[in-house]
């Protein structure tokens, strides 16, 4: 007896270890949530985050359905705080668990809470359990609640006694306005040394602008411009026609269109006229056909023969005379020495108007007295097409391309060298 007494104290001891065992274990909670605020004290009015998280039960056999209609930021209330709107955030899972999240904002307006704890009401959460009991069966359990305990905030705003103002001071220092001086007058020093960067920038800027696009040193001091020089010789030539059509062709006349022609031939071939003051006019004179005023006397009428007088400035006129610097044994080699030229095609308008000068000198000083009508006809002819092919050379964009062509050109000869 005593032998068996041991024995049968640790059967026994086995028996109740495997029923313990087989007892089924606790499961743990289908709905778990909890408050966080983003601060743990306020003031009245002051908005602040109440964020409400819950984990729910989710596995394949069995689901907890939690009626969140009523947690909306439009619909929930938290007396006596105002709830000022919110935002439900993407649930999330793990495991057997489901997350989700609502983010409230929210301020107390209630009033005599200085100094005390306001707490967020009771939450009252209403759920079910769904198990599954076959591919497309499930039973709904019945309606539970969960309760959300209180979370109590202190609220700061507590003044004394014979305050007069609830507003907070501000906690400035002499330290913190002379800080603050010191980096505003550093800001205004990098702002002004800045604009003055820019505004040198800008400066230079301009002067490569102006150096790239403005006119040579030459052009610059005459004492007319191109287009002017041009718009004479198209005067003198239109009376030359119109005292044509009215009588006949005289060695003066043709003199009068030579003059003309010339200068318009000269910015017609690429060159320019030559500008100069004129001398000034005697007290007899007469007008002139381009619209100036010509001296009658016989020596200023020679110093002026072969040029066109131009009057410009106000109020004080100056008269200048322009000539072109061409005649028809200089076109001729002009033609001869361009026609082997890539792209060169006014070798038509070179001949023409090396005709027209030479019938036109023969007309002016030619020593036996007879005028070819119909060939100065052609030729004041051919000093119109000479006008159009000066004028467009004149454009804006005809100037352009000739001046890249100057410098390409410029360019080959200093790669050759």
């Amino acid at each position: 007896m005593r032998t068996t007494k041991p024995v049968f104290g640790c059967i026994l001891l086995l028996v109740s270890a495997s029923l313990g065992s087989a007892q089924p274990t606790q499961t743990a909670d289908p709905l778990q949530c909890w408050w966080r605020t983003s601060t743990g004290a306020i003031r009245i009015g002051e908005p602040f985050s109440v964020v409400l998280t819950c984990a729910v039960l989710e596995t394949d056999t069995a689901t907890v359905i939690v009626d969140q209609s009523r947690l909306e930021p439009s619909v929930v209330q938290f007396a006596p705080f105002e709830v000022l709107g919110g935002s439900h955030g993407a649930d999330l899972r793990r495991d057997d668990r489901r997350f989700f999240q609502y983010e409230y904002r929210a301020r107390l307006i209630a009033e005599n809470q200085f100094g005390k704890d306001v707490a967020l009401p009771e939450t009252k959460l209403s759920y079910h359990l769904q198990t599954s009991v076959g591919q497309k069966t499930a039973l709904q359990g019945r309606d539970q609640s969960y309760i959300l305990p209180p979370l109590s905030l202190r609220v700061l705003s507590l003044v004394p006694a014979d305050a007069t103002d609830i507003r907070d001071t501000p906690s400035e220092t002499f330290g913190d306005i002379d800080q603050r001086g010191f980096r505003a007058n550093l800001l205004t020093v990098i702002g002004g040394v800045l604009f003055a960067v820019a505004a040198l920038l800008g400066l230079l800027a301009l002067v490569r602008l102006l150096a790239r696009y403005r006119k040579p040193a030459e052009a610059s001091s005459r004492l007319i411009s191109d287009s002017a020089a041009i718009r004479a010789a198209a005067r003198e030539l239109a009376a030359v026609r119109r005292q044509r059509e009215g009588g006949g062709w005289t060695p003066d006349l043709a003199g009068r269109a030579l003059a003309a022609l010339r200068v318009a031939g000269a910015y017609a071939v690429g060159r320019r006229a030559s500008l100069m003051p004129a001398a000034r006019q005697s007290s007899v004179a007469g007008p002139q056909s381009n619209g100036s005023l010509e001296a009658q006397d016989g020596s200023q009428a020679a110093e002026e023969a072969g040029r066109l007088i131009v009057r410009t400035g106000w109020p004080r006129a100056r008269r200048v005379a322009v000539s072109g610097a061409i005649t028809s044994q200089s076109v001729g080699r002009d033609r001869i020495r361009q026609a082997g030229t890539r792209g060169f095609a006014g070798s038509d308008l070179y001949e023409s108007l090396e005709q027209a000068l030479a019938a036109l000198s023969a007309a002016q000083y030619g020593r036996h007295g007879k005028l070819d009508d119909g060939e100065l006809d052609r030729a004041l002819d051919t000093g119109s097409q000479v006008l159009k092919r000066a004028r467009l050379d004149q454009t804006w964009v005809m100037k352009r391309l000739a001046a890249r062509r100057v410098e390409r050109q410029g360019d080959t000869r200093a790669w050759s060298r």
